[in-house]
This record gives C-alpha cells, sequence and structure tokens, in this order.
C-alpha cells in the first residue's frame, strides 16, 4: 500500500510575522511522521511523533506554548482514532501532561475512550508518563496577551480575523484570532489510517471549557476503508455539525477528497453563524484534501513517490 501524511498548524489569521514558523513547524512534524512510515513504521506511531513535535514547539497552540485560559492556566485537549478499528482514545482538561496525545494514545488501548481532568493525569501516571507543573507550559507570549487581556488593555492583537464572521464568536477568542489545533492523518503501508489531534483550545477560556478536538466526529474522525478527517477552528461551531464525520461522510458519497473538504467548510459557514475553521483529509489510496476559510491554515504532506508539499 501507498504511505501518505498530512499535518496542519491552526486555520486561523495567522501573522504574517508567524507565517514561516508555522511552516517550519508544520514541516518538522511531517518529516517526524514520515520517517516512521518510510520505516515501516504504523500510522499510529507517525501520528503521535508528529503531533509531538507540534505540542513540543510554542509556536502553536497545543502543548508548550498553548494559549491561557480566563484563569491563567493552560488546559489541554487531545484524541487519536485508528481507522481500523475504530477506536479511539480522547483527553480534555490536562493541565500537567506535557504531550497528551501521547496519553491519548494511552486510553486508546483501553479499558475507557475518554479521560478528563484529573482523572487523566492520574491515568497518565499509571501508564508511566510524568507529569509536569503547568507554569512549565506557558510561555512569555501567552503571559503577556493574558495579562493585557485581563486589565481589559487587549482591543486589538495582529492576527485578529475580522473577515470570518464572528457573530455568535465569544469576543475573547477572536480578539486574539488564535486556533492553532494542531492534527495529523497517515496512512501506512498495512493500509491503516489514523487521524490524530492537539490543542490548548481557545484564548481566555472558562476552565473546564472543552471544543471540538477530543470529540470523536467533531474535530477528527478516521475510517480505514473511508477516509479520514481532522478539523481546525472555532471549535464550538465544529461540534454543531460534527464537521470531521460530516466530510467522511461525504467521501462515502463518492465525493473526491478535495471536493469533500471544500464542501464540508462551505457547510460550517452556512450552518453556523460566524463558522468559521479548516479540514485536512486523507483517504485510503492516499489522495488529499484540504479546505479552509480563515485568512491562512498551515500545512504541510506528502504522498509515496513525491516531495513534501507545504503552505500557510
Amino acid at each position: 500500500m501507498p504511505i501518505a501524511m498530512i499535518v496542519h498548524g491552526g486555520a486561523w489569521a495567522i501573522p504574517d510575522e508567524q507565517v514561516e514558523p508555522h511552516l517550519t513547524g508544520c514541516q518538522t512534524a511531517l518529516a517526524a511522521g514520515w520517517a516512521i512510515l518510510a520505516a515501516g513504521g504504523t500510522a499510529l506511531a507517525a501520528c503521535e511523533a508528529a503531533v509531538r513535535v507540534m505540542e513540543d514547539d510554542p509556536v502553536f497552540d497545543a502543548g508548550t506554548g498553548a494559549v491561557l485560559t480566563s484563569a491563567g492556566t493552560v488546559e489541554l485537549d487531545a484524541a487519536v482514532m485508528d481507522g481500523h478499528s475504530l477506536r479511539y482514545g480522547a483527553v480534555a482538561n490536562l493541565r500537567r501532561v506535557r504531550n497528551p496525545i501521547t496519553l491519548a494514545r494511552h486510553v486508546l488501548d483501553g479499558p475507557s475512550t475518554f479521560l478528563a481532568g484529573e482523572g487523566a493525569e492520574q491515568f497518565a501516571v499509571s501508564v508511566g508518563l510524568p507529569l509536569c507543573a503547568n507554569a512549565d507550559l506557558i510561555v512569555v507570549r501567552e503571559r503577556v496577551l493574558w495579562e493585557a487581556w485581563r486589565v481589559g488593555q487587549l482591543s486589538e492583537v495582529p492576527g485578529g480575523d475580522s473577515s470570518a464572521g464572528e457573530q455568535d464568536q465569544p469576543p475573547s477568542a477572536h480578539a486574539v484570532g488564535g486556533h492553532d489545533t494542531v492534527g495529523a492523518i497517515a496512512l501506512d503501508e498495512a493500509g491503516n489510517l489514523v487521524a490524530a489531534n492537539s490543542t490548548g483550545g481557545t484564548s481566555f477560556k472558562l476552565p473546564g471549557r472543552i471544543g471540538d478536538t477530543p470529540m470523536v466526529g467533531c474535530g477528527l474522525y478516521a475510517d480505514a476503508y473511508v477516509g479520514g478527517a481532522v478539523c481546525t477552528g472555532w471549535g464550538e461551531s465544529i461540534v454543531r455539525v460534527a464537521l470531521a464525520r460530516r466530510a467522511v461522510e461525504l467521501l462515502e458519497r463518492g465525493l473526491p477528497p478535495q471536493s469533500a473538504a471544500e464542501l464540508a467548510i462551505r457547510t460550517l459557514a452556512r450552518r453556523v453563524s460566524g463558522g468559521h475553521g479548516g479540514c485536512i483529509i486523507l483517504t485510503p489510496g492516499g489522495r488529499i484534501g484540504l479546505a479552509w476559510n480563515t485568512r491562512r491554515m498551515a500545512y504541510a504532506y506528502r504522498q509515496a513517490g513525491g516531495e513534501p508539499i507545504w503552505g500557510c
């Protein structure tokens, strides 16, 4: 079977000065996953490796460098889905786990499918994952933004997306503009498809808020016989239309992956006021689809026999 992989680094109004770091981060993540696939490794291992790279890169809103809640803390969500077995593992509201995607992979092995908060962190300890201090996940950029927001001085931040429709979007989220969920889909030589994603959520969110990222069918979905989809953007709107599952259903109806991605995003914008985001798709034949209705979406992909392709 041909191998293939696609990653994304978030769909939002990425400022000009952040384009290059986003492209570099996506390229590095793709290279990490591709090395595993090329060596005969599994799509699951490739997705975990790629997402870990982006969680460790402070340019993205995932892992280290994630946005802060209204309480000034980091809370992380992640998920992974195996397209052959349809098993999934999801985690949410993590405060002391540096790489949520690795914990999600452990959850995928059972006995549960979705763990949150303190219980998820206790499970991390039980499977040998180290805990960190929440402060270790916070970078200066996000602390400065939070302090400005806290005292009411954050009126406009470079990167705010006023072109995507914000009628229903929380003001604190679109003021900053970032929706830097990261994600990956991989196809291995055994023919399995795996989808994975990770996020810190939206800026200044209520503590305990969970968006689309860890919700199967919303933020991600994988079926090894049909295709996989991973979404990014304003989570509340993505959840309302179950965007990832909707994209895969379009593949089931016979649409090519690029058409499926474009139609899924058009549906998001049409059905939800202020609905904006992006979607990446990978099929069992290694075909790629990607679409977004924000100013930019960072991505990188590679198919068997070809060179890496990236954009923002």
